[in-house]
């Protein structure tokens, strides 16, 4: 075989290989597609009109809190990145919690990305754990927020707060939101129930 044949067989296996690699990866766009709804294309600032002519609804409390979005991956595996609209990009982000609008419970703003949003009614666990792909931890110091896509397929985001003291703050604003406090608090409610399994009735 000459010294052209053998770059010739070269570029043609770089060409399959990269061709495989491709249509794995547009495979696994598709698996993860519902997970797209969190991602908000357009963002209205505080103060902008929106299209309908009225100014944004101001929050009934409001929590803001500095840190790092790490990556949004399915619930059943934490090495799955989802990579729809950039949402296993990582980036530097503030997390908004506005307590008394369901539809735009936790807001993350991320430099650079689409700004993610969780309604209240996908909004299933909040937990603390040592971290997830794109970034892991010493400690228990990273909040992992799961939630519900319409195909009733579970994902999961994480947010690495700037400071510990975010952690109990964060966490207090949402333990109503969360199906696992509400079960606590009606032990007997129907376990098939959308309360039960995560959804909020508010």
């Amino acid at each position: 075989m000459t010294r052209l044949q053998a770059v010739g067989v070269l570029l043609v296996a770089l060409g399959l290989i990269y061709a495989l690699l491709y249509a794995a990866w547009l495979r696994k766009r598709r698996r993860h597609a519902s997970a797209a709804i969190v991602a908000e294309r357009e963002r209205t600032r505080s103060g902008e009109v929106t299209d309908d002519g009225k100014e944004p609804k101001a929050a009934a409390a409001r929590l803001s809190v500095e840190g790092t979005y790490v990556s949004t991956t399915t619930a059943v595996s934490r090495l799955e990145r989802v990579t729809v609209e950039g949402l296993g990009n990582r980036a530097r982000a503030t997390l908004v919690i506005n307590r008394g609008t369901p539809e735009d419970l936790v807001r993350i703003e991320r430099q650079g990305e689409s700004t993610v949003v969780i309604t209240g009614p996908r909004l299933v666990a909040v937990r603390r754990d040592r971290g997830m792909v794109g970034k892991f931890v010493g400690s228990n110091k990273m909040l992992i927020l799961q939630w519900r896509a319409d195909d009733d397929a579970l994902y999961e985001t994480g947010f690495l707060p700037r400071y510990k003291a975010d952690l109990d703050r964060v966490e207090s604003a949402l333990w109503w939101h969360t199906g696992e406090s509400r079960e606590s608090e009606n032990p007997a409610h129907d376990p098939d129930s959308p309360a039960t399994e995560g959804r909020s009735t508010s």
